[in-house]
C-alpha cells in the first residue's frame, strides 16, 4: 500500500513539475487548428452539415486519461478529430471520436454518459491553466452530454427505466396543472438548475470555471449543439456566436487567435467528472478572415 501511494506521488509530483516547467517557459508551439469561413448557411444537424464541414481542415488531437486531480481515469478514447467553421456571425466545431458503445441513458446510479468538452480562456493574453483556469483567468467551457442528447428525443420517464414502481401521483401530470405549482414540488427547476429542469432545448451547458471545483453553470447558456452516433463513432456539432455580452465568455474574432482544449467521457468506461480523457497544453484556434 505505501510503495503505490508513493508510487502515486511520485508521478503527480512529476506531472506538476511538468506543469510548472511548461508554464515557466511556455508550451510547445503548435500550427493552429484553422477555422475556415464560409458564406453557406450551416445547419445544426450532424449529417446536413457534413458536405460544408468537409471542406474545413480536419486536425486530430491526442488525448490521455487524467491523473492529476481524483477521481483518476480515462484511457479508453485515444484521440479526437476537430474540424471548424463560422460565417461572420456564429463558429461552428465538429468533434468526432471512436465509441464503440453508445451511452446516451443513464438511468441508474451506475450508468454514465458519454460526453465531450471545449475549454478556452475567457481572457486574451496570458493563458491560463489547462486544467480548469485559475482564480485570476477564468476558463469558459462547453460541455455536451450524451444524455441530454437524448432527453432532446424523448421525454425523461422514470416508469420506463422502472416498469414495478409505485407511486400515489406525479406531481407533473393532471393534478398540479400550473407550472409555478409544479415547480414547488422540485426545488432545483425552480432554482434554475439546469440538471433538474424536465425539458431540454440543447444538449450543450455553458459553464466558467476558475480552478479545480469551481465549475460553475453560466445563468445565460449561449452554446448549443447536437450529436450524433454511428457505426461505432460519435460526432458532435457546437455553435456560438462569436461575440456575446456574457463576460465569462470567450469572445471570438475573425483574423485573431484563441486557445482551446478538449476532454471526452466514455460512459461505458465509468468515466465522469475528472474520469476522462484529456489534452495537457492549449492548441491555438485562427478564424479566417472573410475572402
Amino acid at each position: 500500500m505505501h510503495a503505490r501511494r508513493l508510487v502515486g506521488m511520485v508521478s503527480l509530483g512529476l506531472l506538476l513539475l511538468g506543469l510548472a516547467v511548461m508554464t515557466a517557459i511556455g508550451q510547445p508551439q503548435q500550427p493552429p487548428i484553422e477555422v475556415l469561413f464560409t458564406s453557406a448557411r450551416v445547419p445544426l444537424n450532424v449529417e446536413r452539415a457534413a458536405p460544408l464541414f468537409a471542406r474545413a481542415v480536419a486536425r486530430t488531437i491526442p488525448l490521455i486519461p487524467q491523473t492529476l486531480i481524483r477521481p483518476h481515469g480515462g484511457g479508453t478514447i485515444k484521440e479526437v478529430r476537430i474540424r471548424a467553421l463560422h460565417d461572420g456571425k456564429m463558429i461552428y466545431i465538429a468533434l468526432s471520436w471512436n465509441d464503440t458503445t453508445q451511452n446516451a441513458s443513464p438511468r441508474r446510479q451506475t450508468d454514465f454518459t458519454d460526453a465531450a468538452a471545449l475549454q478556452f480562456p475567457v481572457q486574451p493574453g496570458t493563458l491560463p491553466s489547462p486544467f480548469m483556469g485559475d482564480r485570476v483567468r477564468p476558463v469558459n467551457i462547453w460541455q455536451w452530454k450524451a444524455s441530454w442528447q437524448d432527453e432532446l428525443a424523448r421525454a425523461r420517464d422514470l416508469r420506463a427505466a422502472y416498469p414495478a414502481m409505485a407511486v400515489d401521483y406525479y406531481y407533473d401530470t393532471k393534478f398540479v396543472k400550473e407550472e409555478a405549482a409544479r415547480r414547488a414540488f422540485n426545488a432545483g427547476a425552480a432554482a434554475g438548475n439546469l440538471l433538474s429542469l424536465p425539458r431540454r432545448t440543447s444538449a450543450v451547458e455553458d459553464l466558467v470555471a476558475w480552478g479545480f471545483g469551481t465549475l460553475t453553470t453560466q445563468p445565460h447558456q449561449d452554446a448549443i449543439g447536437f450529436g450524433s452516433w454511428r457505426e461505432g463513432r460519435w460526432t458532435v456539432l457546437l455553435a456560438r456566436p462569436l461575440r456575446t455580452k456574457d463576460p465569462a465568455d470567450v469572445q471570438f474574432q475573425p483574423g485573431g487567435i484563441t486557445h482551446v482544449n478538449f476532454a471526452v467521457w466514455d460512459g461505458g468506461n465509468r468515466d465522469r467528472n475528472g474520469q476522462k480523457n484529456v489534452t495537457l497544453m492549449w492548441w491555438p484556434l485562427r478564424l479566417q478572415v472573410r475572402p
